[in-house]
C-alpha cells in the first residue's frame, strides 16, 4: 500500500507542476511551444553542451550518493535534496539561455517556476517527513 501513496505522490507533484505552468502562462501571456516529447529541445549550440556538462555531473554525483546511502549511513532525505538540486540546476540552465538566447524570453519564467516550485515541494516533504510516514 505505500507504492500507491507514493505513486499517488508523484502524480500529485507532477498535476501542481502542471497547474503551476497554466497559471504563469495565463498571468505572464506567454504562448505554449510546441516541444517534442524526450527530446532535448537546445536552444543552440552552447546550451546543447553546457546542458550535457550538467547531465553527465549530474549522473556521476547520482552514482556517488547512491554509493553513499547503500554502503554508509546518507540521509535519504540529505540525498533527495542534493538530487533536487542537481535536477533544478538543469532547469535553471534552461531558464537562463531561453533569456539570453532564445526568441521567446518569456518562457524562461516557466523554468525558473518549474524549478523553485521543485525545490518547494522537496522541502515540504523533507519538512514533514513524508517519505518516513509513507514508508513506515
Amino acid at each position: 500500500m505505500p507504492w500507491l501513496e507514493f505513486f499517488i505522490l508523484i502524480i500529485s507533484i507532477i498535476a501542481l507542476l502542471a497547474a503551476s505552468k497554466f497559471v504563469l502562462r495565463k498571468l505572464f501571456n506567454i504562448k505554449k511551444v510546441k516541444k517534442k516529447i524526450f527530446s532535448y529541445n537546445h536552444i543552440n549550440s552552447t546550451h546543447r553542451k553546457v546542458d550535457w556538462m550538467v547531465r553527465i555531473t549530474a549522473a556521476t554525483l547520482y552514482l556517488i550518493f547512491m554509493y553513499q546511502l547503500y554502503f554508509h549511513d546518507f540521509s535519504v532525505n540529505l540525498l533527495l535534496f542534493i538530487m533536487t538540486l542537481i535536477i533544478t540546476s538543469e532547469s535553471f540552465v534552461r531558464a537562463y539561455f531561453e533569456w539570453k538566447a532564445s526568441p521567446d524570453p518569456k518562457q524562461s519564467i516557466l523554468s525558473l517556476g518549474e524549478g523553485v516550485l521543485l525545490i518547494i515541494i522537496v522541502l515540504v516533504i523533507i519538512q514533514f517527513d513524508v517519505l518516513n510516514l509513507l514508508f513506515s
